[in-house]
């Protein structure tokens, strides 16, 4: 009698686990591009903390070499959503590519730069009248790097209309740097920390700075079609990455290993260099100079209001 109870209640357990198990809803998976630098922090807590599991999503993250690559990759399908600079975003807006903002970004301020103008150490250029004709790299052509040392360089002496510019990724910024094959290059955090620390480029300025003091740089998007499709995944994207960004802009040293990891630099390197936050909501307010200055520099055909880059039902 007493093994047949306990067979009973052994029976009874596995009865609900089991359908505790089968009654857990199924996670939506979003496949998302990017490139991995520091301003992705908040969607890479989200995945490892289980942030966005809670929420019922499986994010999957996939790293692309720019964030052109990435918005033409959402416009091909291959992702549900995208994280690029807003350039890339506000020229596939104006030329008809139905691309629009989920989620600001990351936020450049000028007390922790997101990115430097750089140079080889043993370069004397200390001026934009310097780089007048000469090859910038940069990450994409035509992109936010792109608007950021033409300002740079008109507003320390320099004429940007005598610039030319070389795509270069990341990783091959600092070889090109020091075999002199190019000038100068706009170059991102964490790779610009690690090739500081090793003395393989010095900074000439704060590029970013020309665009202004504050401002949002980047954007996570989706095509219309599919937020409009799936607008509550949208949202509870959003939602998840601004909550997700609240905590991991004031936690740095928890979030250092992810980037680490995710970068492939060391975490030393990470835990003493400026850190990027990420936005906590939408404010166009914030959007609106890379706008005025991408249109000033003709990398898009004239200025619009921040808030037709905005996805809303």
């Amino acid at each position: 009698m007493i093994f047949l109870r306990a067979f009973a209640c052994a029976a009874a357990l596995v009865f609900i686990l089991s359908s505790s198990v089968v009654a857990q809803p199924a996670l939506t998976t979003i496949k998302v591009g990017l490139v991995p630098s520091d301003d992705i922090t908040p969607v890479l807590y989200a995945v490892r903390s289980g942030m966005f599991k809670r929420a019922g999503l499986d994010v999957q993250l996939f790293p692309a070499s720019s964030g052109t690559a990435v918005a033409q990759a959402v416009v091909g399908g291959s992702y549900e959503i995208g994280k690029s600079s807003l350039v890339s975003l506000m020229n596939a807006h104006l030329r008809g590519l139905p691309l629009y903002l989920l989620a600001a970004g990351g936020v450049y301020d000028s007390s922790a730069p997101y990115a430097e103008l750089v140079i080889a150490p043993d370069s004397t250029y200390k001026t934009g009248k310097d780089l007048d004709g000469k090859l910038i790299g940069v990450p994409a052509l035509n992109d936010l790097n792109v608007v950021v040392a033409d300002g740079w360089v008109d507003q320390h002496g320099g004429d940007s209309k005598t610039l030319k510019f070389l795509e270069i990724p990341n990783a091959a910024a600092t070889a090109a740097l020091g075999e002199h094959r190019i000038d100068a290059y706009v170059m991102l955090y964490p790779p610009l920390a690690e090739a500081l620390d090793t003395k393989k480029v010095k900074i000439l300025g704060p590029a970013y700075d020309s665009v202004a003091k504050h401002f949002v740089f980047a954007g996570w998007f989706a095509s219309k079609a599919w937020a409009d499709a799936h607008p509550e995944l949208a949202k509870k994207f959003a939602n998840v990455l601004y909550q997700s960004a609240a905590y991991a802009n004031k936690h740095h040293a928890e979030t250092a290993p992810m980037i680490a990891d995710m970068t492939k630099i060391p975490v030393e390197t990470i835990e003493h260099m400026p850190r990027t936050d990420g936005s906590t909501s939408m404010n166009p307010k914030e959007i609106q100079p890379l706008i005025d200055a991408a249109a000033k520099y003709k990398l898009i055909p004239e200025v619009f209001p921040a808030k037709d880059l905005i996805w809303s039902q």
